[in-house]
């Protein structure tokens, strides 16, 4: 293996020259770069302003309906919010019409019309045609509206004031999870919840295409040197198990440079955008600054250990991955032979992806003991287990057991390839069955 280091270099190199390469890693860096910094403080500066004040000062009252009749006062919702709809008038009026001429008048009133339609209260806010008022008085006296009507129907029930004080009491309800405190379960479970639903998805998908991807690659280059007749001059000077492991080492490296560069930039795109969102509004209540800001070692998600793990994990899952293609690669006399070669990477591939997606592996609400066996199974666990090491769902000892699982299996794989590499290297002829190539490589031993 002394030209090991020789093949990779240079297969690295070349690769990474190559003109697709460096326009697909630049381009996709340049946007995890742009995006999440162009993005994140337009959605801060253009959205609507919660706080907004409505200039209503008279509401108009029409029960359209005699099922909605009933003893009500409705002068009782100005002290539902102390923030707002605090000094309403509010006057009944006989019908649609009447109260709309009444509203056009004042100028800054609107028509509340109470409806009953298949058990459910409709409430219809209109403008009259001609006020002083806009769209957005009206939608926020809407929203308002839908919260404190309850109070109304009270009303209506004829409840002593004692049960109509019962039935109004705010009610808080807390899950608690008796492995965190309550502090931690608290600030960080609506963290925790909306990246165990993203990351999922989003690791396995990714990862899912860049396997696809560098797995073909790499049987690609595995059967160059027999397709451009170059196998024989090779053969005097380098080993078939140097060139066929520097090759696989090369394409793997090369997929975890540029996963690595994305993810460089992604972060920076996310540490720029939150920059120029707290430059709009220091004050933001923005989610996903949230959950930014959440991560750290008390909240045990994106810890430093783990990230570590993490990324290690998926250079040890990507590599072996290449690995089980360069067996095809290895196989394979000529390019139109991988579509029958390369079978066993594509089948191993779609029965990791199905069972990670439809087996729990993906979802946030799964237990971790329906699940424990993906993380243990190598060809799976590259799919599930970096993101439960990223939300702290998988301890470091089980991390690193899971890790060195996957690197001795890459590392059997690898061996297994160069030695068919090696036995297949001169061989002529159409692609040998199952049956032959175990028969091949006992009579090699």
């Amino acid at each position: 293996m002394k030209r090991l280091g020789n093949i990779f270099s240079f297969t690295f190199i070349q690769h990474v020259k190559q003109k697709g390469y460096r326009n697909v890693t630049v381009v996709v860096a340049v946007l995890c770069l742009l995006l999440p910094a162009v993005i994140l403080p337009a959605i801060e500066y253009f959205k609507e302003d919660e706080t907004y004040v409505s200039k209503i000062d008279k509401v108009y009252v029409v029960e359209t309906d005699s099922s909605t009749e009933g003893k009500a006062d409705y002068g009782v919702l100005n002290s539902v919010d102390a923030a707002q709809f605090t000094d309403v008038v509010y006057e009944m009026a006989e019908n649609v019409e009447d109260a709309a001429k009444k509203a056009e008048e004042d100028g800054h009133s609107v028509v509340l019309a109470v409806g009953h339609q298949e058990g459910t209260y409709q409430l219809n806010v209109l403008l009259p045609d001609e006020t002083k008022l806009n769209k957005k008085d009206a939608n926020a006296y809407e929203t308002f509206l839908s919260g404190a009507f309850r109070y109304i129907l009270i009303q209506k029930s004829n409840l002593e004031a004692a049960q109509i004080a019962e039935m109004t009491m705010p009610i808080e309800t807390v899950v608690r999870d008796s492995s965190v405190s309550a502090d931690e379960s608290d600030e960080y479970a609506v963290a925790k919840e909306v990246m165990a639903t993203i990351l999922p998805y989003l690791n396995i998908m990714i990862l899912y295409f860049m396997i696809l991807a560098y797995g073909q690659g790499t049987a690609n280059s595995a059967i160059m040197e027999k397709t451009s007749k170059l196998m024989d001059l090779l053969l005097v000077s380098v080993k078939p198990g140097e060139m066929l492991l520097g090759k696989v080492f090369a394409m793997a490296a090369s997929g975890v440079l540029q996963i690595f560069i994305w993810l460089a930039g992604l972060f920076g795109g996310f540490a720029l955008g939150i920059h120029f969102t707290k430059m709009v509004n220091p004050n933001t209540d923005m989610i996903l600054i949230q959950l930014v800001e959440s991560f750290g070692e008390f909240s045990g998600m994106f810890t430093v250990s783990g990230v570590i793990l993490a990324l290690l994990m998926l250079s040890a899952g990507l590599l072996l991955y290449c690995s089980l293609a360069a067996i095809g690669g290895a196989i394979a006399e000529k390019p139109e032979d991988l579509s029958s070669t390369n079978m066993l990477f594509v089948m191993v591939l779609l029965v990791s992806f199905f069972a990670t997606m439809f087996a729990g592996g993906a979802g946030s609400d799964v237990p971790w003991d329906a699940v424990t066996w993906q993380v243990w199974m190598p060809f799976t666990s590259i799919l599930v287990a970096p993101t439960k090491i990223l939300l702290g769902v998988m301890s470091i000892p089980e991390a690193a057991l899971s890790l060195g699982i996957v690197v001795v299996t890459a590392t059997l794989i690898t061996i297994a390839a160069g030695k068919v590499y090696k036995m297949m290297s001169l061989y002529k002829g159409n692609p040998p069955s199952p049956k032959k190539m175990i028969e091949m490589m006992r009579r090699q031993r």
